[in-house]
């Protein structure tokens, strides 16, 4: 499909994608308010079920929830070896470097592609996208004015063959944090070197939200997966690295491909999600946020006491614009779903009248095996799920929202039980 863009006559700096054709507005097509407060580390849910909020067998299996896969296992071990290089000096001497900050933004594009990141874009970074507290509750400063947004392809062709929350999930998690944890350290310390301090922002350790820095550097529109922003050639299949820097740099734009519109429309997410945490209704209000919000907390106890497999990407499996052959893999189809807001529902029909998002048992190439007490065992389950086309939305579905104000305390290493303060009904 993207043959058809000559990759010869394109600057190195613009990657790959053709995202130079994508419409770029003034403001996200998500509103995102002048009231979005800052949040603690501790308010994810992941870290709150670390921290046993959300009861004693989702923190014992959260301790496992990586290494229970052998090839997540070993990929966490190279992304915490990385840990220690997150942090470094900064040269004291500016480098001879141009000031255009244009060609500056294009150089450090140029490194990110060098490094293969598969998509890069650049925001200014508001101080409201930093944590209060890191992980351990101590304090976060905002101290850098841009951020360099990285995307990570997870694997289209593995994906393809599994069925979003089975055995592989998690490792495909793990290959696009890893590889971003190289590329995202590497940079850091590049900019470093050349006399602007910098920090990588990884899945292993990260001071900033990933998601608005992600739609302000205009690779993306948030979906109704929820908190998931979408690309328009790579689908929601990637995992994000962010720099934030001093260096000078020109910033993109946001990005407007049709998406809310589509999104409207197009309910396979929440159809085929196994908790079913993803919206059938319309957007609401959260924190600042215009969006369909997923009920999260019902989302990570799945993905981590998912019996069958090692995490849950079904989601992700399953959109239209995620196909190694769906029908937005064509140039018209994604050129009319994007440019044709008429089309928008057939092809979102189209998508499961020919299968696309059914399993591709020919490239499923791993072993479905897990450690369970200390061994290595062929496991028990796997999930092995197709498209659900005949389920219909619900008469009602309650999603539970968790306001700031139901948050623990930012230093807290001590349960604080989730509370299920307010609903949403469709």
């Amino acid at each position: 499909m993207l043959r058809l863009f000559s990759r010869k006559k394109r600057p190195f700096h613009f990657g790959k994608y053709p995202m130079e054709k994508i419409k770029r507005v003034d403001k996200t097509t998500t509103l995102i308010t002048d009231n979005i407060p800052r949040i603690p580390h501790r308010a994810n849910f992941f870290i709150r079920a670390n921290f046993g909020d959300l009861g004693k067998k989702p923190q014992q299996e959260l301790r496992r929830f990586v290494s229970k896969y052998p090839i997540s296992r070993s990929m966490g071990k190279v992304a915490n070896a990385l840990i220690p290089l997150h942090q470094g000096e900064t040269n004291e001497e500016k480098a001879p470097i141009p000031e255009d900050p244009q060609e500056l933004a294009n150089h450090i594009k140029s490194l990110c592609y060098f490094l293969e990141a598969d998509m890069v874009g650049i925001c200014e970074l508001p101080e409201w996208a930093w944590f209060t507290h890191d992980f351990h509750g101590n304090p976060v400063e905002a101290k850098h004015k841009y951020a360099i947004v990285m995307l990570i392809d997870q694997g289209q062709k593995t994906m393809a063959a599994a069925s979003g929350d089975d055995w592989i999930s998690g490792a495909q998690s793990y290959i696009a944090y890893t590889k971003g944890s190289v590329i995202g350290v590497t940079v850091a310390d590049y900019i470093r070197q050349l006399g602007y301090d910098a920090d990588p922002h990884t899945n292993d350790r990260s001071h900033v939200n990933h998601i608005p820095l992600t739609l302000l550097a205009g690779l993306g529109e948030l979906s109704r997966i929820g908190e998931v922003v979408l690309n328009p050639f790579m689908g929601p299949r990637f995992k994000t690295t962010v720099v934030t820097t001093d260096l000078p740099l020109a910033v993109d734009k946001p990005i407007d491909f049709g998406l809310q519109d589509f999104c409207s429309k197009c309910l396979k997410c929440a159809r085929e999600c196994p908790p079913g945490a993803i919206s059938f209704g319309d957007k609401v209000m959260f924190n600042g946020y215009e969006m369909w919000k997923p009920d999260v907390e019902s989302c990570t106890r799945y993905r981590i006491m998912n019996p069958g497999g090692s995490s849950c990407g079904r989601c992700l499996k399953v959109c239209p614009f995620n196909k190694e052959d769906g029908v937005l893999s064509y140039r018209w189809a994604l050129w009319l779903a994007i440019n044709v807001p008429a089309t928008r529902k057939f092809l979102s029909r189209a998508d499961d009248w020919f299968g696309f998002g059914e399993r591709v048992k020919a490239w499923k190439w791993w072993y479905d095996l897990e450690w369970k007490d200390g061994r290595l065992i062929q496991a028990r389950k796997t999930n092995q799920r197709n498209l659900r086309p005949e389920r219909q939305k619900p008469e009602r579905q309650n999603i539970t929202f968790y306001d700031f104000d139901s948050l623990p305390p930012p230093d807290s290493h001590e349960p604080h039980p989730v509370r299920r303060t307010s609903k949403k009904s469709s």
